[in-house]
């Protein structure tokens, strides 16, 4: 059983622009207002003076500074004053009275209403985090217990903080859906100002926000925890029971309104819409969907704030007594003992039911992944009052499904969460965003349909630079597209995954068997068009060698191409971060539209030797150069090798991954025609010469960088070899080392000898060899053992 609640803003927006003269005149309306200017007045008057008077207005600010309790008691003071029994009962409309008779019959409600009031006026009187709301909180259910003769124990009981803590759940569950739909407003912010520009934004958004927190909060589970489980259950059974909620709620309200009053033309509203809210208390139960409309083709979306992809059900559950709300859905042409609450979602990630008090809005939604959904359904809409009585409405409609996102490229996936859905969502393995380059294979899907005269009539892939979550923010250039012109390509739309990036191909079907066991005689076999998988070339292999063109026909059985464009070569050599756009647009002319954001390198990778000891290649080195004490071979010989291993950064100047993709560099070396033995890094080492044999350090300089870096790498230094590793040339000397004896030199013997390194980064970029940019460098040195022979 959820609280009912019709917030202020709602009812103003519903039924009044302006406060009906008729209303301010009432009787009980103008005693109530009476009674709340009274008790606004000795405050006002104090205020007053202290404004004539600055000196004891100093005084009074050094004597007394204001603390916690000096609002609590401000409040105290107005609303001791202002909320009677007379008050509370004159609120009423008429028909309130007669169901709930003199307030003696509901005194117990009555006591704690004022506590709502001052709840309300509290929470609302400035910005506060959600640790302010848990202190008011507290401070709500202490005066609760206290007015209905449960004090609180100082220190609480081992219940009692049970008690409190389930308060405390509830709140955080009740704040949860607020902050997720901020945060999904600050992630998207992109209608924000259309909506300021039509008006829809105002001083008063927000409002309905606290409202829906208030409601979320006091629900059945936390009415035992607030007024103690023998109060509870005291009045649970009480016709009143929910009436007071109700009660207690516009108070609540109430209290928050007036709270942001600026002047007493606001208070006097605060107090209409505080009528108008109790007198919805007592109309009939409502039950109404607005949307989908009857007949509806209705298009599944994604909605970020309980991230689900589905249908939006919008409309109306309220009236006297209502409990509670429940959703279902059935196949359209089902009977009604088909429908199912599966897949079923409520206003913040409920499972349901729905608490009352919704007013043309959000009663839920019917999520279209959690199981099979046909394509024409009905949804009912039941409205359940604490009486028994029900309210029913149903509603019929299409989907529009709309099955359109980039899934992964050459198969690094879409983060989940957050998901394929979310336009911020990165492409990566273990948390680690990955880089991409050459050609690739973007794969997802692209399809719309099932409502009468609705499909795909082609879809396109466009990217733009930087990272953008507004598909229609431009410009995008067009990469890719795919057409559904002709019948038989309207044979072949794809409603699963599949490579994006692929191209009409026209090849008929022979059946092996005359008399088409080949082509010919012409037009005898079945004509077939294949949509067929390839890469797209993002960029350059090599910096210098331009990339192939591609070029496809839209309709293979007709002339006329498209041709796949490129990222900008002058725009930081075809690197950096960019937006991938997959548009989907039907047969009527709409769009549908996934973004992805994707790092891009297809920059230099450097790798060189440039020399052993000051020796270039293709000359001699001599062992005893580095033989230590005329060749013991009980401490290493050391000689450097120099060079450059170096990956230039995506982005100049960030360090962070991707931007620095480095992987690592290795060496080998080689005698002759002779295996390749790795060379430790750093070096030397010592027998058996054990890894490690890679490094994911950057070495020395290139002194070059892409001419189109964006942004600019600044100064750059001339070229500088560093050191790669330390060769131990003993490890050549077959004295020193008879375990290896394929890579070593005998006593007297010289030898072509090969050191070769390998640098690579961690980009993806399928179309090279290893499925990343690599660099090799061969080193070609004749080295000769020049040692005294050992007898």
């Amino acid at each position: 059983m959820a609280f009912y609640l019709l917030n202020f803003l709602e009812i103003q927006q519903r039924e009044y622009e302006m406060v009906d003269e008729k209303e301010i005149h009432d009787k009980d309306f103008q005693f109530v207002l009476k009674e709340l200017l009274n008790a606004y007045k000795p405050i006002l008057e104090e205020d007053l003076k202290r404004a004539e008077e600055p000196e004891r207005l100093k005084n009074e600010a050094l004597e007394n500074p204001p603390d916690c309790e000096d609002e609590l008691q401000h409040a105290q003071r107005i609303f001791d004053r202002f909320f009677t029994d007379e008050v509370a009962f004159r609120l009423l409309p008429e028909v309130g009275r007669e169901q709930l008779g003199p307030p003696e019959k509901w005194r117990w409600c009555l006591l704690h209403l004022r506590c709502c009031i001052i709840f309300g006026w509290l929470v609302c009187r400035r910005p506060r985090t959600f640790r302010a709301f848990v202190y008011y909180l507290h401070r709500y259910w202490l005066c609760v217990r206290r007015v209905l003769g449960t004090p609180v124990s100082d220190p609480p009981t081992p219940e009692e903080k049970e008690d409190f803590q389930i308060l405390v759940k509830a709140a955080a569950e009740a704040y949860k859906p607020f902050l997720t739909d901020q945060l999904a407003t600050v992630e998207f912010p992109i209608g924000l100002p259309d909506e300021l520009f039509t008006g829809e934004i105002d001083c008063d958004e927000g409002e309905e926000n606290t409202a829906a927190i208030f409601e979320r909060l006091l629900t059945v589970e936390t009415a035992a925890a607030l007024l103690g489980k023998k109060a509870f259950e005291e009045h649970r059974q009480d016709p009143a029971f929910w009436f007071c909620r109700c009660y207690c709620l516009c108070a609540i309200r109430f209290g928050c309104c007036l709270a942001r009053a600026r002047n007493f033309i606001e208070v006097l509203y605060c107090l209409v819409y505080f009528r108008r809210c109790l007198a919805v208390c007592f109309k009939p139960l409502e039950c109404d969907i607005l949307k989908p409309t009857m007949n509806a083709c209705e298009e599944e979306q994604y909605f970020p704030g309980p991230s689900l992809l589905g249908v939006e059900i919008v409309g109306t559950a309220t009236g006297a007594f209502c409990d509670h709300y429940i959703l279902e859905w059935k196949a359209a042409a089902a009977p009604d003992t088909s429908y199912s609450s599966v897949g079923i979602v409520y206003p913040g990630g409920s499972p349901g039911p729905g608490a009352c008090g919704v007013v043309n809005s959000t009663l839920g939604y019917l999520t279209l992944t959690a199981g099979p959904i046909p394509d024409d359904v009905t949804v009912r809409l039941t409205a359940v009052a604490s009486t028994g009585a029900k309210c029913t409405d149903t509603v019929d409609f299409q989907i529009f499904r709309r099955r359109v996102w980039i899934t992964n490229v050459d198969g690094i996936q879409v983060e989940s969460p957050p998901g394929v859905l979310d336009p911020t969502a990165q492409l990566a393995t273990s948390g680690e965003v990955r880089s991409f380059g050459t050609a690739l294979k973007i794969r997802g899907r692209a399809w719309v349909g099932t409502c009468a005269g609705r499909e795909i009539k082609r879809y396109t892939l466009s990217y733009q630079p930087g990272f953008v979550v507004d598909p229609l923010a431009g410009p995008w250039t067009q990469f890719w597209q795919v057409d559904y012109l002709t019948p038989l390509q309207r044979k072949e739309i794809p409603e699963h995954e599949f490579d994006l990036t692929s191209y009409w191909r026209y090849s008929p079907i022979y059946l092996g068997s005359p008399p088409c066991a080949a082509p010919s005689p012409p037009n005898c076999g079945i004509p077939k068009d294949w949509l067929t998988s390839t890469r797209w070339w993002s960029g350059r292999e090599e910096p210098a060698i331009p990339a192939p063109t591609q070029s496809f026909p839209v309709d293979p059985e007709v002339p006329g191409n498209w041709t796949a464009q490129q990222l900008p070569l002058m725009n930081n050599c075809q690197s950096g971060r960019y937006t991938l756009r997959l548009d989907v647009e039907d047969t009527l002319g709409n769009h549908y539209y996934d973004l992805q954001q994707i790092w891009f390198d297809n920059k230099k990778i450097h790798g060189e030797i440039s020399q052993v000891f000051g020796i270039p290649a293709c000359d001699s080195i001599d062992l005893s150069t580095f033989a230590i004490s005329n060749g013991d071979c009980d401490v290493p010989w050391p000689a450097d090798l120099l060079g450059i291993a170096y990956d230039e950064y995506i982005e100049e100047g960030n360090f962070s991954v991707p931007s620095d993709n480095f992987d690592n560099y290795r060496l080998w070396i080689r005698k002759d025609s002779g295996p390749y033995y790795p060379i430790p890094i750093p070096g030397p080492g010592g027998p058996p010469w054990g890894p490690p044999y890679a490094s994911s350090s950057r070495v020395g300089d290139p002194g070059e960088r892409c001419p189109s870096a964006a942004p600019p790498p600044g100064v750059i230094p001339p070229k500088t070899p560093g050191i790669l590793a330390s060769l131990d040339m003993r490890r050549l000397d077959a004295v020193c080392n008879p375990g290896e004896p394929t890579l070593t030199l005998k006593r007297g013997e010289c030898c072509g000898y090969i050191i070769r390194l390998r640098v690579q980064d961690r980009s993806i970029c399928p179309s090279l060899g290893a499925g990343r940019h690599r660099k090799w460098e061969h080193f070609p040195v004749c080295i000769c053992n020049d040692l005294p022979k050992v007898d």
